[in-house]
């Protein structure tokens, strides 16, 4: 199973009842939305609500607020968010499993088992429903999770008010007190996938970009040393390769790697970064490229004067001679 990394956001979404024009919150991308008010079911399915509100707009990054009016109204908040976290523990995580496949991972601090959902229609889409725990009414402190009435952004304040502004769209909200203790909703994530190869596997990898890939997404101790030094072999050619392997990375070759590069290179520039690492004359690098490259021929050093008799100073002193 391939290593994947996640573009996470935050994504609160809601729907106006066709019948009594309720707000009804999208808990989930399976099913369709039900009112809780009426017990109206809508004819349409939260993944037509997804695909007319363009939650594939978040592919490009594009976030904020959207008011869709279409066969339903709806509201869309979005914003980008760094990480996830467990339900469970409240910890922070960032899961590197496929979860489109697996649709589950374990935290890597309870190690409880925090389950995700897929549509077939977004491929590269998984949702993530963060389950906001009951309120005790008991705890005053306690903070609630309802929602904005008019946009449906999230509301999160001090249980003991009635009033609270919505910081999306300003709007004023005045909550019941039977609906501050209880919870309301979760909070719902969309993570959209981009595969990697795994450091482990890089070794056996035969396309150059996708190593490329690889090494910039990664750090050092991801991988095994002699790994690295076995790439360069690979592809004794490849200045890309070498800058990020030693630059980026920071990795030093030994010696042996060098002397097998300077066998096998035809890469005049890379075969003079690998003279320089081993001593190697201008002479003897220049002798090297000829093996290859039999028209080679090597530059002399700036002297600061030139074949037809001195430097650019002298020539312009004897403009005015």
């Amino acid at each position: 199973m391939s290593d994947c990394s996640y573009r996470w956001y935050k994504y609160n979404f809601n729907t106006s009842c066709i019948k009594c024009g309720n707000k009804i919150a999208m808990q989930s991308p399976l099913g369709a939305p039900e009112c809780d008010d009426c017990g109206e079911l809508s004819k349409h399915s939260w993944e037509e609500m997804l695909t007319i509100c363009d939650v594939k707009d978040l592919r490009r990054n594009d976030v904020g607020h959207k008011k869709i009016f279409s066969v339903m109204e709806a509201n869309v908040n979005s914003e980008n968010v760094s990480t996830i976290n467990c339900y469970h523990c409240k910890t922070a995580m960032l899961p590197k499993t496929d979860l489109i496949e697996s649709k589950s991972c374990e935290c890597p601090n309870c190690n409880e088992l925090v389950g995700f959902e897929t549509l077939s229609s977004y491929k590269d889409f998984v949702f993530y429903r963060y389950v906001n725990q009951k309120i005790s009414t008991a705890n005053k402190s306690a903070l609630i999770a309802v929602r904005c009435a008019a946009c449906g952004a999230p509301l999160e304040t001090d249980p003991s008010k009635t009033n609270y502004t919505c910081q999306f769209c300003s709007v004023e909200n005045i909550l019941p007190p039977s609906l501050r203790h209880r919870r309301v909703l979760d909070d719902v994530y969309i993570g959209i996938q981009k595969k990697m190869i795994s450091p482990k596997n890089i070794s056996g990898l035969t396309n150059p970009q996708q190593i490329i890939n690889c090494l910039k997404e990664n750090k050092k101790e991801a991988f095994n040393e002699g790994d690295l030094n076995a790439l360069m072999i690979k592809f004794p050619e490849n200045l890309q390769i070498y800058h990020l392997v030693a630059n980026d990375l920071r990795h030093e070759f030994s010696l042996e790697t060098f002397e097998k590069l300077w066998a096998v290179s035809k890469s005049i520039a890379f075969l003079k970064i690998i003279g320089q690492k081993l001593n190697r004359s201008e002479a003897e690098i220049s002798s090297q490229i000829r093996k290859f490259d039999a028209n080679y021929k090597q530059h002399p050093k700036n002297s600061g004067t030139k074949k037809d008799g001195g430097s650019f100073f002298d020539k312009l002193k004897g403009l005015f001679d």
